[in-house]
């Protein structure tokens, strides 16, 4: 085994004991160490593969000097979010990118597409050479929703989930309250199908649902809110200059600023239990670490099974650990290294179509979105291959050499259930999809292909081995997998039933997307245990959800 070094240790010469250890470095378990280490603690995060940052990786996978995001590209991170301003990310030199041109999606064909700006005004404007009315009804609903956002969502997220009975209570005492309860008890299929009469608007907006996760339960009741949060930040999306992993540099930095300890190439075997209690972790390589508590950023089935073990766990939790609801898609990438940027031939009704942080190609309708879904659903590809888009260089030219570009298609195939069967014919198959689709709606993409280099969710897996079957969300967003159920009624939240051990990964709520919130949220729970000195200020949910208006 090779050894990488952080902080000037391998895992050859690491502490015999430290106050927290955590299981991988993936960005939820480093903001979550971040801010425990900064409370005082001393963290050791162990980290299986030779580079940190889990699905926000950057790296050069087609040719030298060609920057490709792997898993995480489209970010809400700013300044101003929490986990930035709180943890100082600026002073790593991190910074987002937030392009004027949001959202395209092409239809007629590719002969047209719908564009949308991170400007209302210019929205509107565009949505109303479509239909005027859909123009008035975004208008209201995107006021109506960044407000739901604000002042409910936002705030449930950045907080561990309440009982079920006692959540419905405290927003039933409020006008936005009861509008998120209404919403969240219908399906985001039939809220946008009711809400706009065109078809390019309702894919525009059903496809930043999808992006989240949420492709497979469209139609699922119970899930409705997720439409407030997909239109109201469809026009905040950001990107990272230099790459996402830029991100996961600056925490892991952070990190290391507050005393912690972050070592790679070294694969955590067992969580050792004693006593009903975490005291310690064992390496791949037989070494072992000490510790106070440890916290797991891996999903909660393999936290407990395989690195705990049955033996420690009752009957009744090994079986819902068993029936665990995985995310029912999965991502297979294609990227591209470019010697010019895309042309699509919707340049002519738009010509902003190609600077469009998110690129829908493929998804021209309800309809289209609606039929992925019953496929994914059945375990089948489609015919043709539909995909989720953006060309990162004419953003940030750093991330290709000048005069070049990068782009990428990431596609929704089934998940988990599928886990093994990416072959070389597999693979072959679903490429050769991909580039027809962009082809059809950019014709000069073979002409400026210097190479490209794919990645199906059994390569994704082999690379993060936390992305069970290419899972990137670590569970499914199902409303039985989802706030206290999350990732099991016998064990919601972020501390298990293991005293010591802890779980801050993205199977816990509010569930996965690159925004670290079950890393923040479980370093509360940590904290709260340990008596330590809050430095940061928590969201209280109850007291949120009681000053509604």
């Amino acid at each position: 085994m090779s050894e990488s070094r952080a902080n000037g240790q391998t895992s050859a010469d690491l502490p015999e004991h430290v106050d927290g250890v955590f299981v991988g470095a993936g960005h939820n378990a480093m903001v979550c160490a971040a801010y425990l280490a900064r409370a005082g603690q001393r963290v050791l995060i162990l980290e299986a593969a030779p580079h940190i940052g889990g699905g926000t990786t950057t790296d050069e996978i087609t040719l030298p000097a060609f920057r490709h995001n792997l898993h995480a590209f489209f970010v809400r991170w700013t300044p101003e979010y929490a986990v930035w301003n709180d943890l100082d990310l600026d002073r790593y030199g991190v910074t987002s990118i937030y392009p004027d041109t949001q959202n395209a999606v092409p239809f007629d064909g590719g002969e047209r597409a719908l564009v949308t700006y991170a400007d209302l005004d210019r929205s509107v404007a565009e949505i109303e050479r479509i239909s005027t009315a859909d123009a008035a009804a975004y208008r209201r609903l995107y006021t109506d929703y960044t407000e739901l956002v604000a002042k409910v969502d936002t705030p449930m997220r950045f907080a561990p989930p309440l009982p079920t009975d006692e959540l419905v209570d405290l927003l039933s005492g409020s006008r936005l309250g009861r509008q998120y309860l209404a919403m969240d008890a219908q399906s985001p299929l039939d809220i946008v199908r009711g809400a706009f009469e065109s078809e390019p608007v309702r894919s525009l907006v059903l496809f930043n649902v999808s992006v989240r996760g949420y492709l497979p339960i469209l139609d699922v009741p119970g899930i409705g809110s997720i439409v407030a949060l997909a239109l109201a930040n469809s026009q905040g999306a950001r990107m990272v200059r230099g790459g996402t992993n830029e991100v996961a540099r600056a925490i892991a930095a952070a990190v290391v600023d507050y005393g912690g300890t972050i070592v790679a190439d070294a694969p955590v075997a067992s969580i050792d239990v004693s006593g009903g209690r975490a005291t310690g972790v064992t390496l791949a390589n037989g070494r072992s670490v000490k510790t106070n508590y440890v916290v797991s950023g891996a999903p909660s089935p393999i936290t407990m099974t395989e690195l705990v073990g049955h033996e420690h766990l009752d009957p009744s939790l090994r079986e819902e650990l068993a029936d665990y609801r995985w995310l029912e898609e999965a991502l297979f990438g294609v990227h591209w290294a470019l010697s010019e940027r895309p042309a699509f031939t919707a340049e002519v009704y738009n010509p902003d179509v190609p600077t469009a942080l998110n690129l829908a190609l493929g998804y021209e309708s309800s309809d289209d979105i609606e039929a992925h879904m019953h496929l994914v659903r059945s375990e089948e590809n489609t015919a043709d291959a539909p995909l989720h888009s953006s060309i990162p260089t004419l953003h940030d030219p750093s991330q290709a050499p000048a005069g070049h570009h990068t782009t990428f298609g990431w596609h929704f195939v089934p998940g988990p259930s599928t886990r093994g069967t990416w072959d070389e014919g597999a693979v072959e198959e679903r490429v050769k999809a991909l580039v027809e689709t962009y082809r059809r709606y950019a014709p000069n993409v073979d002409r400026a292909t210097l190479a490209t280099a794919s990645h199906s969710p059994d390569a994704t897996e082999r690379r993060i081995i936390s992305m069970r079957g290419g899972d990137r969300h670590h569970g499914s967003f199902h409303p039985t997998n989802w706030g206290i159920n999350r990732p099991s009624a016998r064990m919601p939240g972020y501390a298990t039933v293991i005293d010591g051990l802890y779980l801050c990964g993205a199977s816990q709520h509010p569930g996965g997307s690159f925004h670290g919130q079950p890393g923040y949220n479980a370093a509360a729970c940590v904290a709260d245990d340990l008596g330590l000195d809050k430095w940061w200020q928590p969201v209280d949910i109850r007291a949120a959800l009681r000053a509604l208006d």
